[in-house]
């Protein structure tokens, strides 16, 4: 599989997907919730979650470009 394959294939989204998130925007409105803030909530937890997992790494890299 070429890099462009790879790229095209990781965009696209699982069958179905769009019928899933239609219901889950659905559940949320009824609850009061909104769904984009929970889901910016998922990705900013991901994002320190993976920060947390990389901090050596990050600091290294910090450290290099202050030199």
């Amino acid at each position: 599989m070429t890099p462009s394959e790879r790229k095209r294939q990781s965009k696209v989204k699982p069958e179905g997907f769009a019928d899933m998130e239609a219901l889950v925007k659905e559940i949320f409105e009824a609850q009061g919730k909104s769904y984009f803030d929970w889901l910016h909530q998922q990705h900013q937890a991901l994002i320190l979650e993976f920060n947390l997992e990389n901090k050596g790494i990050i600091a290294s890299l910090v450290k290099e470009k202050e030199v």
